[in-house]
């Protein structure tokens, strides 16, 4: 296990070599760009599930890793998302990136990739902070990909938010942590000094919570919506699993071993010490899902939702029941594929037909039934609407809301869903009770772009197939 491990985690790295050649000999890239991914949803689905760790020493810094159940399944999700964000470039970089950038392009995408593998795996505190760091640098040349004043302002608004969050904020409570209890990994079991001192505990999950800038959460949300003028895969990545989902993960690892489920329970039960977050989240959650409704630009809007749904994840994590945690971790992935291709869509707009608005995407909806009824699905599984993907996560954090009377959870998540219903509605309302709908011939849809989009939501619909056994699977782990 040990070797294959780091393998998938460095198997990314090999693209810095082929990177040089994708403009010359472009299809021969794509195909390998593939090949690797393919690879790497192998290899992640073969590990063994374990709480040992795999160390790396460097002599002035030891790297830790495990394949634990967060970890495996989220090593998966990330592997199956570099396949289909590889397969959508074969078609979408030549459409759009100038030949001098595509090299660069796949350098740094398979460098965020190799980046988010090693948050994923973190083994202790320092490791993911090393990940998360470099996760942060190595996203950043890609959302510059078009350079504009735009664009500048969106990488200077992303490099302050998360720079200034991640060593002002996380890194201070990884060494308050390290100071006081000793040790910093990812163990299964409670941090000794946590549970016998509730002020210092609250003040480390809050440094957590605002430390990590991915959880988005006010005032650290608006970086998702101004990176939407990254390359469409970039913001497909960014918002679906690569930045945002290791924020998720973290913070569920943190939960669960840092303080142990029972220790947050204990510090949400009281509104000052812990209890604050899930209003926190809550507002957080309305504003984005207004702000998603208000907006025209179509990956703005799809940015926004995601805010909303991150703050659902975090309020499921400070929950901290079993239950709880299984829901996070199931909208972790239904969301995940339901996102993607929402993204994907959206480029086809931006691609293919040179459309940004909402309006004018209405114009053309009527010609594209089809994908428009996947922005649908995706979007009404996104909402939680029963029996779709996104559902399944969203009844368990409901129902564990409940159970431990965080009825506040409840009302937020309820609201935020409604609100998304307008967000998603008059796209789909004007392509399929449109009367005024005026003829004309489109161009034709690049094959891997629609095969990348249709594979993912078969991928989210397997959710809903085989949610009995995933959920068992999940159960086996005390998750």
């Amino acid at each position: 296990m040990r070797w294959n491990l780091f393998l998938l985690i460095l198997l990314p790295l090999i693209e810095l070599f082929s990177a040089a050649f994708a403009k010359k000999y472009s299809r021969l890239h794509d195909i390998l760009l593939c090949f690797l991914a393919v690879i790497a949803v192998e290899l992640a689905i073969s590990l063994p599930i374990s709480d040992k760790i795999y160390s790396i020493d460097f002599g002035f810094i030891q790297l830790k890793f495990m394949c634990d159940i967060y970890s495996y399944f989220f090593g998966i999700l990330v592997s199956i998302v570099w396949f289909l964000t590889s397969l959508y470039c074969c078609s979408y970089t030549n459409l759009n990136l100038k030949r001098y950038k595509i090299g660069d392009f796949f350098k740094y995408l398979s460098l965020s990739i190799f980046a988010v593998l090693g948050n994923g795996y973190a083994a202790d505190l320092w490791t993911l902070f090393i990940f998360y760091t470099l996760l942060i640098l190595f996203t950043a040349p890609l959302i510059i990909q078009r350079v504009s004043k735009v664009s500048l302002k969106a990488l200077r608004l992303y490099l302050i938010t998360h720079i200034g969050t991640s060593f002002l904020l996380l890194l201070p409570a990884i060494i308050l942590l390290w100071y006081f209890n000793g040790d910093v990994d990812f163990v299964s079991k409670k941090h000794s000094y946590l549970t016998s001192h509730d002020s210092f505990a609250a003040l480390l999950l809050a440094l957590f919570i605002f430390g990590i800038a991915k959880n988005c959460v006010l005032p650290f949300h608006n970086w998702i919506s101004r990176s939407t003028v990254a390359p469409t895969p970039v913001s497909a990545l960014l918002h679906s699993v690569a930045a945002v989902k290791s924020g998720s993960v973290a913070m569920i690892k943190i939960a669960v071993y840092i303080f142990g489920l029972k220790e947050i329970q204990h510090l949400t039960s009281s509104f000052f010490t812990g209890g604050w977050i899930f209003y926190l989240c809550g507002f957080t959650a309305i504003y984005a899902a207004y702000r998603a409704w208000k907006t025209t630009d179509i990956k703005k809007r799809f940015a926004y939702s995601t805010i909303s749904q991150l703050s659902y994840i975090l309020s499921s994590i400070m929950i901290a029941t079993p239950l709880a945690i299984m829901g996070a971790t199931l909208h972790i992935i239904s969301h995940s594929f339901c996102k993607i291709a929402l993204f994907y869509i959206a480029g086809i707009f931006g691609t293919v037909y040179r459309v940004q608005r909402t309006s004018d995407a209405a114009r053309l909806a009527p010609h594209l039934k089809f994908w428009i009824a996947l922005l649908a699905f995706c979007g009404a599984s996104i909402i939680g609407l029963p029996f779709l993907p996104g559902s399944f996560g969203k009844d368990d954090m409901l129902i564990s809301g409940i159970q431990t009377h965080h009825y506040a959870v409840f009302i937020f998540l309820i609201s935020g869903s409604l609100i998304n219903i307008f967000y998603i509605y008059p796209i789909v309302k004007a392509a399929f009770f449109s009367k005024s709908a005026v003829k004309m011939k489109l161009p034709s849809i690049p094959l891997p772009m629609r095969a990348a989009i249709v594979l993912a939501v078969l991928l989210s619909i397997s959710i809903s197939v085989f949610i009995s056994d995933l959920t068992n699977f999940f159960q086996l782990y005390d998750v």
